[in-house]
C-alpha cells in the first residue's frame, strides 16, 4: 500500500515534473544518508522525517523498508529508494541467462571468468542454502553482500 501511494505521487505527473520529484527525492536521500555509504538505514529516514515534520511511526518506516529493501540487507540504495532497478539486480538478470530466476554454477562462471571451478563450487556451496545447485536471488544478494564486506574490510 505504501509502495502503491508512492508510485503514483511519482507517476501520475509529467516528465518534467517527475525529472524535478526524482532530484529532490536523490536531495532528500543524500541529506539523509548521513555516514554517506549510499544507504540509508530506517534511523537516518525518521530522521530526515522528523526533521521535516512529517509525522510517521517506527512500525511505518519498518514497513516502507521491508517492501523496497530489494537485496534484503536492511537498508535501501537509492535505486531502491526510487523504486528503480538496483546493480544487484542488473547483475542477477545479466547472470540469469535463460531467465529462470536462478543462477546456476556455469551461468555464474560465464561472467565470473577469473573464478576457477573450485572457488564457484565453494561460493556455491556456502551460498546455496536449499542445496539445489543453483542461487535463488535472495542466496545471491547474500553472496554479493558477504563479497562487498570481504573487499571494505
Amino acid at each position: 500500500q505504501e509502495r502503491e501511494r508512492m508510485d503514483h505521487w511519482f507517476y501520475s505527473i509529467s516528465p518534467q515534473e517527475k525529472e524535478r520529484r526524482k532530484e529532490e527525492v536523490k536531495r532528500l536521500f543524500l541529506l539523509a544518508d548521513k555516514n554517506g555509504d549510499g544507504k540509508l538505514t530506517t534511523g537516518e529516514w525518521r530522521q530526515v522525517l522528523e526533521q521535516s515534520g512529517v509525522s510517521t511511526t517506527e512500525e511505518q518506516v519498518d514497513t516502507f523498508f521491508a517492501a523496497m529493501d530489494r537485496d534484503f540487507d536492511g537498508r535501501l540504495t537509492l535505486e531502491e529508494f526510487m523504486g528503480e532497478e538496483t546493480p544487484v539486480e542488473k547483475l542477477f538478470k545479466l547472470m540469469d541467462k535463460n531467465g529462470d530466476g536462478f543462477v546456476t554454477k556455469k551461468e555464474f562462471q560465464t561472467i565470473c571468468k577469473k573464478l576457477s571451478k573450485e572457488q564457484v563450487r565453494i561460493a556455491f556451496a556456502q551460498f546455496d542454502t536449499s542445496g539445489d545447485n543453483r542461487l535463488d536471488y535472495r542466496e545471491f544478494c547474500i553472496l554479493i553482500r558477504n563479497k562487498e564486506k570481504e573487499n571494505n574490510v
